[in-house]
């Protein structure tokens, strides 16, 4: 099945007897919904939203997703060593994203000399009680779950339909794909890699075919690109460096990772991507991880704007 959710393409592969498939695949637009009010920051309601306006205000209770997904961006952000840092929200609000991509991509932009950046205050700071099922913000800092909310909520999904019965599922939610279990017919799963460098369409856009064999049991793959989600006319991207508060400067513009689970890959994809590549790829060759690096296109445009900050 595909639809569209989270501000992103969204495409689910269920592999279950015929007696439950048809109540699994009904679940999961309602799921990945669910999971967009609790965690959407681009959502005035959403429970994220409402805790990150109660910054410096105490403990709040919150839900099981939400309290889940703090969990895992601070478990992204020590294992990162702070460079994944879901705290850069000031940072990315004052480039312009501020809310949904389509209407950030459609305005003007206010030039980078106009912008105060900083370091990004970092999870230390933030208290998460799971036995109280509570989280406590410091004043002035927001949690903005970026691409691992997409890469948290396919594993969500993914586990939940296998527990239920499903004998296999692949959930790919804009990219960050989780896959638990067989795959139908019972051939192994197969995952093209794009090249974000490539045209659109172009007989070179596959990169690479990753294939996965049968007894596999549990996969997370996710792609962090520079390439994306550019704004104001092409010179701002979504990724930011927590050490500056500004976009990174990396000579590296796509990384994939396979790991574990679609969060776990989208951390090591989005701190590789803040390194130079000679240090991402030793850094990834220690840890023994899967991964695609591409460094910059001679052909991408100069970037002025990008390289002052």
């Amino acid at each position: 099945m595909q639809f569209r959710a989270m501000g992103t393409e969204c495409h689910v592969v269920v592999h279950a007897p015929a007696d439950v498939l048809e109540d699994l695949t009904a679940l999961v637009q309602e799921r990945v919904e669910l999971l967009e009010q609790c965690w959407s920051r681009f959502r005035p309601d959403s429970e994220l939203s409402h805790l990150n306006a109660a910054a410096g205000l105490g403990p709040r209770i919150v839900s099981a997703d939400l309290l889940l997904l703090a969990m895992r961006m601070h478990d992204a952000w020590l294992s990162s060593n702070g460079l994944f840092d879901p705290t850069v929200l000031t940072s990315m609000t004052a480039l312009g994203y501020d809310t949904d991509f389509a209407t950030v991509s459609a305005r003007s932009a206010t030039s980078l000399t106009d912008i105060t950046l900083a370091a990004a205050p970092g999870m230390s700071g933030v208290v998460i009680d799971a036995d109280a099922s509570t989280i406590s913000l410091p004043s002035g800092v927001g949690l903005d779950p970026g691409a691992i909310g997409k890469g948290l909520a396919a594993d969500v999904i993914a586990d939940e339909l296998w527990s239920a019965g499903a004998q296999g599922v692949l959930v790919n939610l804009g990219g960050d794909i989780s896959i638990a279990g067989s795959a139908p017919d019972d051939a192994p799963w197969s995952i093209g890699v794009e090249d974000e460098r490539a045209d659109a369409g172009a007989d070179d856009r596959v990169l690479q075919v990753l294939e996965f064999p049968l007894g596999t049991d549990r996969i997370g793959i996710a792609t962090s690109t520079t390439l994306k989600r550019r704004w104001a006319q092409g010179r701002r991207h979504h990724v930011i460096d927590p050490r500056t508060g500004t976009m990174s400067t990396s000579d590296l513009v796509q990384v994939t990772i396979v790991a574990g689970t679609a969060w776990q890959a989208e951390t090591l994809a989005t701190t590789a991507l803040l390194m130079p590549s000679a240090d991402a790829d030793a850094w990834l060759k220690r840890l023994d991880i899967t991964a695609i690096l591409l460094t910059t296109d001679s052909d991408l445009p100069a970037d002025e704007e990008h390289a002052r900050g």
